[in-house]
């Protein structure tokens, strides 16, 4: 099976949200929706969207989660840990950067469990603490793609400073990523695409 993987640069933080659809189909998964709705809109089309996932609960990865659930009817997935930061803007980061939370919708989100099945598409949720409690990476097994949102970068990982980071989680989290397959495809939630591989020899773990 073929994915084919949009990514929409997002916000002033520029967040990569993907729109990521099985080859043959219309109908499209939205990963990590963060704060230009517009955009992300306009990338969909009229595309159905079969559920909205987030990697975890920081506000660059979530704003457009609810105007975007409202607008398509998709259901929005969320580690159960991080689901208190959803509409919390000090929990989430929002308000000490632009000082209160944005318009919108309330975000109400459903739990993910260890893999969710959506829009002709299988992932694997492997839950990756570190960044935030319920920071998740989702993983496409056969097509060797990871979606690893803010636990790992191109030539980095994720803050373990703010609500619910952790160091000594983060680099269990990494230490059982770099256990995937080398040439696994590493999209991330900020940056360049990069591969388990290349990410793995960075580090002595």
């Amino acid at each position: 099976m073929r994915v084919n993987i949009q990514a929409v640069s997002c916000g002033i933080i520029q967040e990569n949200a993907y729109i990521v659809s099985r080859d043959g189909r219309d109908d499209c998964v939205v990963i990590d929706p963060g704060d230009d709705f517009a955009k992300l809109r306009k990338a969909l089309g009229n595309r159905p969207v079969g559920a909205i996932l987030l990697t975890h609960g920081h506000f660059d990865h979530i704003l457009a989660a609810g105007p975007l659930s409202q607008a398509t009817g998709a259901p929005v997935y969320i580690h159960e840990a991080d689901a208190e930061m959803l509409n919390d803007s000090t929990l989430n980061g929002y308000a000490d950067l632009m000082g209160g939370f944005a318009q919108g919708p309330e975000v109400t989100a459903l739990p993910l469990g260890e893999a969710i099945q959506a829009s002709g598409l299988d992932f694997a949720v492997l839950h990756t603490p570190g960044h935030s409690k319920g920071s998740v990476c989702l993983y496409l097994k056969d097509e060797g793609v990871l979606f690893s949102g803010d636990t790992l970068f191109e030539a980095g990982y994720g803050r373990v400073d703010l609500y619910g980071g952790d160091m000594r989680a983060m680099l269990n989290s990494l230490k059982s990523l770099f256990d995937l397959p080398g040439d696994t495809r590493v999209c991330p939630g900020h940056g360049g695409e990069t591969t388990i591989a290349r990410e793995r020899a960075r580090y002595r773990l």
